[in-house]
This record gives structure tokens, C-alpha cells and sequence, in this order.
């Protein structure tokens, strides 16, 4: 009997300490909106974009996507292929992932997504401007191994972490 026990406890401690090597991360970039020409990004920067509106946030790289919707961050998270390092930045202690929309008569004309020092606690705060302009910041603390919590929407980011609290329970009961 012991024997069998330590080929199950064996991959469990190697797959533990490889998800105690990594850091939480947290998606890093702009997607731009709807942008009429496609091929102008190449001469696009956030300093061409925010200018002197240095409260305005933008991450590098900028991103389009081909039929101007919001990108499936999901997709990218699982993709291994495109560099999805370079839309990626590590959580480190005192930093939250943040997701920073504009919204203008319920469409979504941009997001940011990055790490940042923020004043504030996990969750969403809106803020309408006299244009209409509604602005959106969506703060949160990503887990070590899954998708950035600032892709994801506020639901889904709910579900994500009663899973996670379900899975962590049922291994305390298992052991």
C-alpha cells in the first residue's frame, strides 16, 4: 500500500512546486478599438496616442484586432505560440492587475490592461464624464496558474475564484 501512495504523492508534489515556481500574471497592453486603418499601427505609440493626458493609461504593445472586437483574451492566454509573453507583465508584491475601459453609448471604444499600484481593493468603479464618456477600471489579484483575472469579465472572475475555493476545498478533505 504505501507504495502506491507515494507514485500518487510524487506527481502531486512535482506539479505543486512547479506552481509555486511561477508568479501570478496579468495581461499588458491597449487594444485600440475600432481603428479605420490598419496598417497606420506600425506608426502608432501610446506616447502619439495620450500625448500631454498623462492620466490616460496605455500599454504597450498596442493591439487591433481584425473586425475591431474586444480580443479573446482566453485565446491568447491559452496560445502559446505568439509570443504571449510580451502581453504579459508579473504581479510582484504591492501590484494589481487592472483592466481600464472606455465606454461610450454602451460600446467599448478601448482597453488597457496592466500591472499597477492601485489605492483600491478587488472590484470595478465607474466613473461618467458630462460627454457620456463612462470609464471603467477593474482592479484584482491574479492566481498563480490560471488566466489573468483582468481578462476576464466580472462574472466570470467570480466563477474562477468559487472554483478555485471548491477545488482547495476538496483537496483539505481528500488529505
Amino acid at each position: 500500500m504505501p507504495l502506491k501512495f507515494h507514485r500518487l504523492l510524487l506527481p502531486l508534489l512535482l506539479f505543486a512546486c512547479q506552481l509555486l515556481a511561477e508568479i501570478p500574471q496579468c495581461f499588458h497592453f491597449t487594444w485600440l478599438g475600432a481603428y479605420a486603418n490598419h496598417s497606420n499601427i506600425q506608426s502608432e505609440s501610446c506616447e502619439s496616442r495620450v500625448g500631454d493626458f498623462n492620466e490616460i493609461p496605455c500599454a504597450e504593445p498596442l493591439v487591433l484586432t481584425p473586425d475591431d472586437t474586444v480580443p479573446d483574451v482566453k485565446a491568447l492566454w491559452q496560445n502559446n505560440t505568439e509570443d504571449r509573453d510580451n502581453y504579459l507583465c508579473q504581479m510582484s508584491p504591492g501590484r494589481s492587475c487592472v483592466k481600464y475601459s472606455y465606454i461610450f453609448k454602451g460600446g467599448i471604444q478601448n482597453i488597457t490592461y496592466m500591472c499597477a499600484n492601485v489605492n483600491s481593493t478587488n472590484g470595478c468603479y465607474r466613473q461618467t464624464h458630462p460627454t457620456g464618456m463612462v470609464v471603467e477600471a477593474c482592479v484584482c489579484t491574479s492566481r498563480v496558474g490560471l488566466i489573468p483575472c483582468n481578462g476576464c469579465s466580472k462574472s466570470q472572475s467570480a466563477v474562477l475564484g468559487s472554483l478555485l475555493l471548491l477545488g482547495l476545498s476538496m483537496a483539505n478533505n481528500i488529505a
